[in-house]
């Protein structure tokens, strides 16, 4: 297997601009600089057949559906890659710039700026491809505790399990990396308005200074993942703390057992979902009566008022048909989970246990569709009130990726 890297940095290179993530009054403003600059990280696959795969991860957080599926066009029209093998994802920063975003409800859309991103997306998979390079690779996880949990259930884990592939060169020395963690990187807190990538940005930061290449840092089932119930601030301070000692964990881990690598199989899925908006609009509405009466309250964690005004913003959803695709793909012993949304920490865990397969989660992953948690959480977390996915769909939709690995693995 040959194996080709980018990195880049995409931080705007004019003053004006706005952050994405918290829907806070702070972030109507222009944001009040750059704290840190934020990247994207790329590799690019290619076996002996010059059969590809193309994986890119940025300090974004979000990419919507008709940019992702722009990038993939113009990669297959220029250089003949599938489309079906590409997988673009985002490291979910509350943090980072905003611009790009054609359909974020307080507007800004940069064109500028959205074509510069794609075109730094383009020049990644260029660059890729020029410095292919002869590789073997080895992986290593563990789970990692003390710095993110299950933020819903104080005391309870999410998936904390923490996997490293680091890819060699004929010499022996290390020269990529991908890293696959399951947590939101939401350190800093909404009135935050300097641009960085907070922790997935500096933590990959942290451990490409250590081993001399910037991992691809790759998020998987996170939607109940943070560090909301293990922090001690929300400040650059305590960014600097969790991200440095969390960079200390991952060193550790030890990174022996070979990657297999084989030839590239996929299968692309899809899933429909057209729920009763009469049903959900009077569900909305007596959770607004609930938490005004004190009836709902789920703690400081989650204040009435931006549980209100998320139902409120719901109420305004008329429609609501969702076809969404998701994506299994081998290279050879390596498995990719691709999903196009928040994943719940125990769908990351049976997917991974469901195969002997050395398994990564991409989540946040061609493109962007809320939260998809299990049916029992319904009701208890922001993230499941006012969500237009229908309870028990996202089982339906697990169950579809553990089959097809298991016909893959057939």
């Amino acid at each position: 297997m040959r194996i080709g890297t980018a990195r880049y940095c995409i931080s705007p290179e004019y003053c004006k601009f706005y952050l994405l993530g918290y829907k806070t009054p702070v972030r109507n403003n222009p944001a009040a600089g750059i704290h840190d600059d934020i990247f994207c990280n790329a590799l690019l696959f290619d076996n002996d057949n010059h059969n590809r795969v193309f994986l890119l991860s940025a300090d974004l957080l979000e990419l919507e559906d008709d940019m992702v599926e722009e990038v993939k066009s113009k990669l297959n029209e220029i250089y003949g890659i599938s489309r079906d093998q590409i997988i673009i994802c985002v490291t979910h920063d509350h943090n980072s710039i905003r611009d790009f975003h054609k359909h974020w409800e307080t507007g800004q859309f940069n064109q500028q700026y959205y074509d510069f991103l794609i075109e730094t997306i383009i020049k990644a998979f260029e660059k890729c491809s020029e410095n292919l390079q002869d590789a073997t690779a080895k992986y290593g996880k563990k789970v990692i505790t003390g710095y993110y949990s299950n933020r819903n259930h104080p005391g309870e884990l999410a998936d904390n399990e923490i996997t490293v592939i680091k890819f060699y060169n004929k010499q022996n020395n290390v020269f990529a990396c991908l890293l696959n963690w399951a947590t939101h990187s939401t350190v800093l807190g909404p009135d935050n308005n300097q641009l960085t990538g907070d922790l997935a940005g500096q933590t990959c930061q942290k451990l490409g200074n250590r081993w001399g290449c910037f991992p691809v840092m790759v998020v998987g089932a996170a939607a109940d993942s943070s560090n909301r119930n293990n922090r001690q601030g929300k400040d650059f301070a305590e960014l600097e703390r969790v991200s440095s000692g969390l960079a200390e964990k991952i060193i550790d881990i030890p990174v022996t057992k070979k990657v297999e690598f084989g030839p590239v199989i996929f299968q692309t899925l899809s899933h429909s979902i057209h729920p009763n908006m009469k049903k959900y609009h009077r569900k909305l509405q007596q959770t607004i009566d609930d938490i005004k009466s004190g009836e709902l309250n789920l703690g400081e964690s989650v204040p009435a008022g931006a549980l209100i005004g998320k139902c409120q913003e719901q109420l305004k959803l008329n429609d609501y048909n969702l076809l969404l695709q998701f994506e299994v793909l081998d290279i050879g012993n390596l498995r990719f989970y691709i999903f196009p949304g928040e994943l719940g920490s125990k769908f990351g865990l049976s997917m991974k246990s469901s195969t002997n397969k050395v398994a990564i989660i991409a989540g946040y992953a061609n493109g962007f569709h809320y939260y998809f948690l299990p049916k029992e959480e319904y009701g208890l977390s922001f993230e499941t009130i006012g969500n237009p996915v229908p309870s028990g769909e996202a089982e339906k939709i697990v169950a579809k990726l553990i089959r097809s690995g298991q016909l893959m693995d057939k």
